[in-house]
């Protein structure tokens, strides 16, 4: 009886209808947005490869700046007639964004204070029936590294007399995890190359570089006569970062860009995006929910 019960429930869980949201953060610039909106083709795309059609709606959503918001998408599910959801938060690794926030937007964690200061930001907290499953940050699997190793190679042209510098956004809350993630990155990075020397950075998204970017510069340049700086961003090289910064060296306020103008450095222009492996990932972990 037990076991008959089972596969009822099995079956009516499965002929729910489905919806596959992938969150990004969103940014003020209409470039950086657009690699990631051009996401949801590659997955659909893919999952009509593979011939998967337990999907009824394949979405990206934005948490701030832009639309379509979260609670955009998850209203327009409902107007589907979803059920059941799982949401992808496309972020690097854990931090105070993917572990609190957004399970605050979906509804799946409360925090008074959290709420209050989500929608005085102009953020929807969603409220609906709609059954949320949320997934893993892209830190899940070894995507990353693959991926920060081809923009590497990219831009090598003498690894053994070259350095790695890696830079991040990182999180104070979850430091050990960034820590552990970049120097995770880079040993894979020189294990594949003839690299032999790396250091990396927690910039934001560049309100730190003068300080920890330029200090893990600085260190890398000493090693070796080539350094290759490249980010782990989603959407957004590096070089933008050298060339908008100022840092003080030697007690003196000094242009990065001019600080390093005697340096053989190359700093990537390309973030993570575009690359057809993230949405290769995504499906990847929608179809483990869905086993």
């Amino acid at each position: 009886m037990f076991i008959l019960l089972f596969i009822l429930m099995v079956c009516i869980l499965s002929a729910l209808d489905k919806g596959l949201m992938i969150i990004a953060h969103g940014a003020p610039m209409p470039q950086w947005n657009r690699p990631v909106i051009g996401i949801e083709k590659e997955v659909k795309e893919i999952l009509s490869e593979k011939g998967v059609s337990d999907f009824k709606s394949v979405r990206v959503a934005m948490m701030e700046f832009t639309k379509p918001t979260i609670a955009d998408v998850v209203h327009d599910m409902e107007k589907l007639g979803i059920e059941r959801i799982y949401a992808i938060p496309l972020f690097i690794a854990p931090s105070g964004h993917s572990v609190y926030d957004i399970p605050t937007i979906l509804g799946l964690y409360s925090d008074k204070q959290m709420v209050d200061t989500l929608t005085e930001e102009g953020i929807e907290i969603v409220d609906t029936n709609i059954k949320i499953t949320l997934g893993p940050s892209l830190h899940y699997g070894n995507i990353l590294k693959t991926i920060m190793l081809d923009r590497v190679k990219e831009l090598s042209n003498d690894s053994k007399n070259e350095s790695l510098v890696l830079l991040a956004h990182g999180d104070k809350l979850f430091e050990p995890v960034w820590q552990n993630l970049s120097e995770e990155v880079c040993d894979y990075i020189l294990a594949n190359t003839g690299i032999d020397y790396y250091s990396y950075g927690f910039v934001g998204v560049g309100q730190e570089f003068t300080t920890e970017g330029v200090s893990a510069i600085m260190k890398a340049v000493e090693k070796n006569a080539r350094t290759i700086v490249v980010g782990m961003y989603l959407s957004m090289g590096v070089e933008r970062m050298e060339n908008n910064s100022a840092s003080f060296f030697m007690g003196k306020k000094q242009e990065t860009k001019e600080l390093f103008k005697d340096k053989n450095i190359v700093f990537a222009k390309k973030g993570i995006l575009p690359d057809r492996r993230i949405a290769e990932w995504i499906v990847k972990r929608a179809l483990e929910w869905l086993k």
